[in-house]
Parts: C-alpha cells; structure tokens; sequence
C-alpha cells in the first residue's frame, strides 16, 4: 500500500511539473497582430440613394463622419452610368475635416462630368468611391474591397493589407452605413 502511495505522489508531481513548466514557453512563437481603430468613414445618417426620377429636380443629400477619429484624409471619386460617361472616375472631392458633406443637384453632377443636364434620364446612376488614409498611414480603399491578404510563404510581404477590410458584406450589416462604396440614381424612391 505504502508503493502505491509514492507512485501515486510521484505521478501527482510529474503531472503538476508538466503543467507549470509548459506555461513558460517563448512568447514570440504564438504572435498575435497588435489591433488599432481603423480608417472608416461612415453616413452619419442613412441616405436615400434614389434622389428621385426626374433629373431637372432631383438632388442628394448626405453627411458623412469619421466616428473612429483616425482619418488623415478621406478622398470620393464617382464614376457615372449614363450616355456618354466617361470611363474613368472623376475626383469627387477631398476633405480632412468631418463632418463632411457628400450632397449634390443634377447641376453639380453635369458640371462636374462635362456634360449637359439634359443629359441624364431616369434609371441614369453615380458610383461612388472612398479611400481613407488614416493617422499612422493606412490605407482602406473603397476600390479595392477585397483586400490583399498576407502571404506566410512571403516574409517580404507577411502581414501587409490593402488597409483593411471594406467588404460591402463587412460593411453593410445594419448601422454601420460605411460611405466607402455607394450608388445614386435618378429613381423615384417610392
């Protein structure tokens, strides 16, 4: 009885120098990314984004916000879906400051593009497109939303993002209202 004791102690011991000597392993092995408040730039209410079917009259109306407090720099471009648009986007504008105010009339937009008024039609649509550049230089780009992901197999370029993550499916969930990619068009919101 007296051996089964000191086997039973000695397993007891062995048992508790495994468990308190494994806890002292070297921290670097297991390194977990340091997590910050990223650029994002969000409506500070929801818009409506049909700004009405007749272009003579129709307008957007919208204010963004930087809830975050780390935007160095937040720059929109549009791209327009009507006859005769041009291809590329046009700079929309640029602010360092918030809140920032994305509104616009028919008449903005024509002068903008170049065109005439009477130029847009029903169903006539913007896209818009926002890269925020924070404090410390991070870039989260509108444009590019599915980012690029570190490759471990590339020391070179392990742990380099586009940014962040600005998926429409990240960004969309109910309340975040992300001004990073939308669209307006000549619609009757009804």
């Amino acid at each position: 009885m007296k051996n089964i004791n000191k086997i039973f102690s000695l397993v007891f011991v062995a048992i508790l120098s495994t468990v308190t000597f494994t806890s002292c392993e070297d921290e670097d092995k297991a390194r977990f990314p340091q997590l910050t408040n990223g650029g994002f730039v969000k409506f500070v209410s929801a818009p409506e984004f049909d700004m009405g079917a007749d272009p003579a009259t129709a307008s957007f109306s919208a204010m963004t916000e930087d809830p975050n407090g780390t935007v160095a720099t937040y720059d929109v471009t549009v791209v327009g879906d009507f006859a005769g648009a041009p291809s590329e986007a046009l700079v929309f504008g640029s602010t360092t400051t918030f809140p920032y105010d994305v509104s616009f009339t028919t008449a903005d937009m024509a002068e903008l593009f170049g065109v005439d008024a009477s130029v847009f039609v029903e169903d006539d649509s913007f896209e818009f497109f926002g890269v925020v550049t924070t404090v410390d230089g991070s870039v989260y780009d509108g444009t590019a939303p599915g980012g690029s992901y570190p490759d471990g197999d590339d020391p070179e370029n392990a742990g380099s993002w586009n940014g962040g993550q600005t998926s429409g499916v990240l960004t969309s969930a109910a309340g975040l209202l992300a001004a990073f990619n939308w669209e307006v068009s000549f619609e009757d919101a009804n």
